[in-house]
């Protein structure tokens, strides 16, 4: 991936990211300045989302759910996970996951940066990748 912030998020493929370059960049916006959190979608395809968040001390992401399942990352900082009344305080190189529709939040115990996959299957009658493939009978035929 070409170095800078991408005008729009990737399709899967294989992509390089340089998550310390972009996490500076963020921190370095305005928008985490005035509003105590900035992302940045480095993945975006049918079934599958990258983001990459940048989190102030006493920010977050309020109570939402997710259309498929998730897993946070927090790559620095510390943020507290709180989904069905549990909360589980997160340190660097801790990673949690949620199955799909399951309201959660994520609050910044101090300056943090997070990794989000979100996870959404695929519905569709032919799924990508299976056009091409074809079923093999397993059975032996009777003699």
């Amino acid at each position: 991936m070409t170095e800078g912030r991408p005008d729009r998020p990737q399709p899967i493929a294989l992509n390089r990211y340089d998550l310390a370059g972009q996490l500076a960049r963020l921190r370095s916006e305005a928008s985490l300045r005035d509003h105590g959190r900035d992302s940045l979608t480095l993945v975006r395809d049918p079934g599958f989302t990258l983001l990459l968040v940048a989190l102030q001390a006493g920010s977050g992401l309020p109570d939402h759910t997710a259309p498929g399942p998730i897993s946070v990352l927090v790559l620095d900082g510390r943020v507290a996970f709180t989904s069905q009344g549990e909360r589980l305080e997160l340190a660097p190189h801790e990673l949690v996951t949620l199955p799909a529709r399951i309201p959660h939040e994520v609050m910044a115990l101090e300056d943090s940066a997070i990794l989000i996959t979100i996870a959404v299957p695929v519905t569709h009658t032919n799924p990508i990748g299976l056009e091409g493939e074809h079923q093999v009978d397993t059975q032996q035929p009777s003699k």
